[in-house]
């Protein structure tokens, strides 16, 4: 079924720039379960999402209270980001001695199973099974439309011309 030029009108008003048209399809796009169909860049962000750190909020070592255990430290410092994407393996680079003293703190105590801190192949599979896939099945290697693929050509030549020019310039 195709609409009536004369609907999209009135749905859609003339006025609008096309900027703004754009983000009317990605709203309807959304509102009618089909944001799969938008392409990524086109996708509303997720608003459960929140970034992983990229340095230690606070240092096991500076800790206030040195009695402090590091499943406590963890649950106390991590708390924004446990079961929402940090694993054990993140603490290896945002604090080594936390990660080590958690490592030493595991070899006599079980991990407590209010910890939301999953190990990688754990957090893995449940990234997976959220996408719907069990068991060994495979995700379909991403590919990009051409539509892409031309933008990414594009950026790449203007980065090219951008650094021969620079070299050109003597900078």
């Amino acid at each position: 079924m195709n609409p009536s030029p004369d609907l999209c009108n009135k749905a859609i008003p003339d006025t609008l720039t096309s900027s703004e048209r754009a983000d009317v399809f990605v709203y309807f796009g959304v509102k009618m379960g089909m944001k799969h169909l938008l392409r990524p860049e086109a996708q509303p962000p997720d608003p459960n999402y929140i970034a992983l750190p990229q340095e230690a909020p606070e240092r096991y070592q500076k800790r206030l209270d040195r009695r402090e255990r590091p499943a406590n430290f963890i649950a106390r410092v991590y708390a924004p980001w446990l079961g929402k994407g940090l694993a054990r393996n993140h603490l290896l680079s945002l604090d080594r001695p936390l990660y080590d003293a958690l490592y030493n703190w595991l070899k006599k105590n079980e991990f407590p199973d209010w910890l939301d801190l999953p190990m990688l192949k754990e957090l893995n599979d449940r990234q997976l099974a959220e996408m719907g896939l069990k068991g060994g099945e495979m995700l379909p290697h991403p590919s990009f439309d051409n539509g892409m693929r031309d933008q990414l050509r594009l950026y790449h030549a203007a980065k090219t011309r951008a650094r021969m020019k620079r070299k050109k310039n003597g900078q």
